[in-house]
């Protein structure tokens, strides 16, 4: 946990404390009409799983005022990260926030940077940064019959079994824009995952035009090593973090192959699946 954050009250609004994870958040503002979207986006991103605060040593404390000029302004712990006068982008933007806020502090959680799926009690995990074609491929694998854990942060208990965390899948759109196109599991003719498991495979993968599926296995060491960069908490937490990490590559096998488009991949990836974990 990180030291206490400075709570003194921007307005007489009644502030909105929370507890997700074990991370206490507290989040003010001068509007109620703020505080009252906050809540709204605050439960949708983080998928309800909070329950009320009143611990007065706050990990991450949000400000988000509406100055005189128009202006929206976030806060976090004492620090301007963002403006605008787009009330759409501001909690777009505080939406983001909210999860890596959560993510860096967790107690007994890793969030790690990646989808994951389940295929035959095993969790299939693909790490990877935004723009590489995760989301698409952890769509193709649900369509062909996986159960969906997440298209955004796998998240690891004690032991490296991971959790479901299954917001909407945000299919980006395929013109210039990248809008994001939420899509829930049940569109796409599948089901969530419904607990913890072991994982089976960690894949670290991204679409090339052309590429060639020629998976190479890593050892336990260059598999954390390969992990580090996706992993949320490792800044602050990072003893933690790579024991977490140890408990996964224990267990599970780790690849690295380029990958062509994720409609043909997806059979091949189950398929190297029941061929290779056990």
């Amino acid at each position: 946990m990180n030291s206490a954050v400075s709570v003194n009250k921007v307005s007489s609004i009644e502030p909105f404390s929370f507890q997700s994870f074990g991370v206490n958040v507290r989040i003010e503002s001068n509007r109620k009409d703020i505080i009252d979207e906050a809540k709204t986006v605050v439960r949708k991103s983080l998928l309800n799983w909070i329950r009320p605060s009143k611990n007065l040593e706050i990990d991450q404390l949000f400000r988000l005022i509406f100055d005189r000029n128009g202006t929206y302004l976030m806060i976090q712990n004492g620090e301007e990260i963002a403006s605008g006068d787009s009330r759409k982008n501001f909690f777009k933007f505080f939406d983001s926030m909210i999860r890596v806020a959560v993510a860096e502090y967790a107690v007994d959680r890793v969030f790690l940077h990646a989808g994951a799926v389940a295929w035959k009690g095993k969790a299939i995990v693909l790490p990877g940064n935004s723009y590489q074609g995760k989301t698409t491929l952890v769509a193709e694998l649900v369509r062909n019959g996986a159960a969906y854990y997440s298209d955004d942060y796998a998240i690891f208990d004690r032991e490296g079994f991971v959790h479901p965390f299954p917001r909407p899948l945000a299919m980006r759109s395929a013109d210039a824009t990248l809008a994001p196109n939420e899509l829930t599991v049940e569109s796409l003719g599948g089901i969530s995952g419904d607990g913890p498991i072991p994982v089976g495979l960690v894949l670290l993968t991204a679409y090339r035009p052309d590429a060639i599926w020629k998976p190479k296995i890593l050892s336990a060491g260059r598999g954390v090593l390969e992990m580090i960069p996706f992993t949320i908490s490792m800044t602050h937490k990072p003893d933690f973090s790579l024991r977490v990490l140890n408990k996964i590559v224990g267990r599970a096998i780790i690849a690295s192959s380029s990958r062509g488009t994720a409609e043909e991949f997806a059979k091949t990836l189950l398929d190297f699946v029941d061929k290779n974990v056990d």
